[in-house]
């Protein structure tokens, strides 16, 4: 398997991402990309706590504010592909661990995330791409999660 190999995966629901993540985690497997798979269930944890305003993500630079509104619609259409590079270094440690995450205590925080954004649900605008309605940010949700998941592979 390639580093750049992918798995084709879609989610229609939050429970479907944590179905997904447990029972990879109950088996072997491996990640072929440059995250282990206990940074990307954390990471994705950490993006629905900031769905739900329990979290504040450092401020975007100026210019991805003004950008990120039109970029939605293509994110909303398409896939969400990999390769998105964090604008900076505040960003980048709010997003990801510069330690490796353990996995059973990332798939905790993810279950608790994912009852908050059903208690809670998503704010109203997205704090990164701005309005947006509750189908669209769980469309976006989704999506970002099959992108992340889509490098962790069953053995």
């Amino acid at each position: 398997m390639s580093n750049h190999e992918r798995r084709e995966i879609s989610f229609s629901s939050l429970e479907e991402v944590l179905s997904d993540i447990e029972t990879l985690a109950q088996s072997p497997h491996k990640t072929t990309g440059g995250h282990s798979f206990g940074n990307i269930v954390q990471h994705l944890a950490r993006t629905n706590e900031m769905l739900v305003g329990n979290i504040t993500p450092p401020k975007l630079p100026w210019y991805m504010r003004m950008a990120m509104p039109f970029l939605k619609n293509g994110i909303l259409n398409n896939p969400v592909q990999p390769g998105f590079n964090l604008p900076n270094n505040a960003m980048q440690e709010f997003f990801w661990s510069s330690t490796d995450v353990d996995l059973n205590d990332a798939i905790d925080n993810f279950r608790n995330s994912v009852k908050a954004y059903h208690e809670k649900g998503p704010l109203p605008v997205h704090p990164v791409f701005g309005k947006a309605t509750k189908e669209q940010i769980d469309k976006m949700t989704l999506s970002h999660a099959a992108m992340h998941l889509s490098f962790v592979h069953p053995r």
